[in-house]
C-alpha cells in the first residue's frame, strides 16, 4: 500500500535512461565526435521545438552565455532581463562585460512585462532575455513588437519551459535564439547538467558551435586542420549526457501532461482557500508547470509566504519561496541595480512553490493540499 505522506523525489531516471548512459560509456566515444549521440540529441530537440538548429552545451547558463555572445553582446552593451528569475539568466550578461538592466514582471504570469522592457530601452540595449518562468509562456507578440523596431535581439530563456506552447508552436522559436536547461530538476534532464541553444539563424548556430569548443574551427584551404579563431570555452556536452537526454526526450510529452494534470488537480483542491491564489494559464498557451507557484495573499492575521513555507517544511512538504530576493536586490548585481521593480519585489514576498512533479500521484497531492490547509489555520 502506498504511503502518500512520503513524497517521491525528482528527477526519476528509468532503467532505459541508465541503460542508455551505460551504452554510451561502453562506446568509448565520450565527448561527441561527428555522428555521435550529441548530434542525435541536437536533431531531436530541434525537431521537437520546431527550429532548424540546436547546439548542445554543458549547462543552461552556458547556453545563455553563448546565445548572448553569438548575438553580439559585449563590453559596454546593456541587456534587459527580468528581475524575477534565476541568477543564471543574468550572470552571463556580466561575463561578457555588459550591464544587466532589470525589468519588472507581470503580476498574473510572473513573466517579464513588455511595457517595462520598452521603458528601459536605450541606444546601448543589445538584447532582451525573456524567461518563460515556471513553464508559463511570456507574451512574445508584445515583446517582439517592442524590440523589432529598434533591432534588439530577443533571447528566450526556456530553461523552465520545455513543453510550453503558444498556440500550436513550442516556445523557443519566437525569439532570435533560445536556451534550454537539462539540469537534474528540470522537465527532463541529461543526467545532472546540460543545455542547448536553439536558433533558425545559421550564423548564430555556427558561432555557438565554435565558442563551445575553445573557439576552434577549420582553417580555410587546409583540410583537416583547425585553429582557435577566437577565445572560446569548454562548454561541451558529453556523449553519456546526450544519451540520457535522448532517452528522456522520448517521454517529454507524457511528463508534461502529468505535470499539467497534477497542477490542475492541486488547483482544484486549493481553489476555495481565500488565502491562496492558484497559478493561471494565459489564454492560447500551454503551461508546462515546471513549478506550481501560487500566491499567498497577504492580509491581517494571515501567515506570510515565508511563514507558510517554513511550517510546510516542518511537516515534510518541500515548499519553497519563488525567488525571495529579486536579482536587482542581490549583492552580485550591486553595481547594476537601477530602478526598482515593484511587482517583482512584491512577488518575492508572496510566491510559494508546492511539489507537483510527475512522480506524485493524486494521493500525494491530496496530502500536500491537506497540509497546506492545516498550516494556514495554525
Amino acid at each position: 500500500m502506498t504511503n502518500f505522506t512520503e513524497l517521491p523525489r525528482w528527477p526519476q531516471l528509468t532503467d532505459g535512461d541508465i541503460d542508455a548512459a551505460v551504452s554510451a560509456l561502453r562506446s568509448n566515444r565520450l565527448v561527441g565526435a561527428p555522428g555521435s549521440l550529441v548530434d542525435e540529441l541536437e536533431a531531436a530537440i530541434a525537431q521537437k521545438q520546431s527550429v532548424s538548429r540546436a547546439v548542445a552545451v554543458s549547462s543552461g547558463t552556458a547556453a545563455v552565455h553563448l546565445a548572448l555572445q553569438a548575438a553580439g553582446v559585449g563590453p559596454g552593451d546593456e541587456v534587459i532581463v527580468p528581475a524575477h528569475t534565476f541568477v543564471g539568466s543574468a550572470s552571463p550578461i556580466v561575463y561578457l562585460g555588459a550591464r544587466p538592466v532589470f525589468a519588472d514582471v507581470r503580476p498574473d504570469t510572473h513573466c517579464v512585462d513588455a511595457d517595462s522592457v520598452k521603458s528601459l530601452l536605450t541606444e546601448r540595449t543589445k538584447a532582451v532575455v525573456v524567461v518563460h518562468i515556471n513553464g508559463c509562456a511570456a507574451d512574445m507578440a508584445a515583446l517582439r513588437a517592442v524590440v523589432e523596431p529598434v533591432g534588439v535581439a530577443l533571447v528566450e530563456d526556456m530553461a523552465q519551459a520545455l513543453g510550453t506552447k503558444i498556440g500550436d508552436r513550442p516556445v523557443g522559436g519566437f525569439g532570435d535564439l533560445a536556451c534550454i536547461s537539462l539540469f537534474e530538476q528540470k522537465v527532463i534532464t541529461s543526467g545532472g547538467e546540460g543545455g542547448l541553444v536553439l536558433t533558425d539563424n545559421a550564423a548564430y548556430a555556427e558561432r555557438v558551435k565554435r565558442l563551445r569548443t575553445h573557439g576552434e574551427g577549420p582553417i580555410e584551404g587546409q583540410p583537416g586542420m583547425i585553429w582557435a579563431h577566437e577565445v572560446g570555452y569548454n562548454y561541451r556536452l558529453t556523449t553519456m549526457q546526450a544519451a540520457i537526454g535522448v532517452s528522456q526526450l522520448k517521454r517529454l510529452d507524457e511528463q508534461v501532461e502529468l505535470r499539467r494534470h497534477n497542477a490542475a488537480y492541486l488547483s482544484e483542491l486549493l481553489a476555495d482557500v481565500e488565502e491562496l491564489e492558484v497559478p493561471t494559464e494565459p489564454e492560447g498557451t500551454v503551461h508546462a508547470y515546471w513549478k506550481y507557484a501560487l500566491r499567498v495573499v497577504p492580509g491581517p492575521g494571515r501567515r506570510t509566504a515565508a511563514e507558510l513555507a517554513a511550517e510546510l517544511r516542518s511537516r515534510k512538504i518541500p515548499a519553497l519561496l519563488r525567488y525571495p530576493y529579486p536579482l536587482h536586490r542581490q549583492p552580485a548585481f550591486r553595481d547594476h541595480r537601477g530602478e526598482s521593480c515593484p511587482v517583482a519585489e512584491r512577488l518575492s514576498q508572496e510566491l510559494l512553490a508546492l511539489p507537483s512533479h510527475p512522480g506524485l500521484a493524486e494521493g500525494h497531492l491530496d496530502h500536500v493540499a491537506a497540509q497546506v490547509k492545516q498550516a494556514l489555520v495554525q
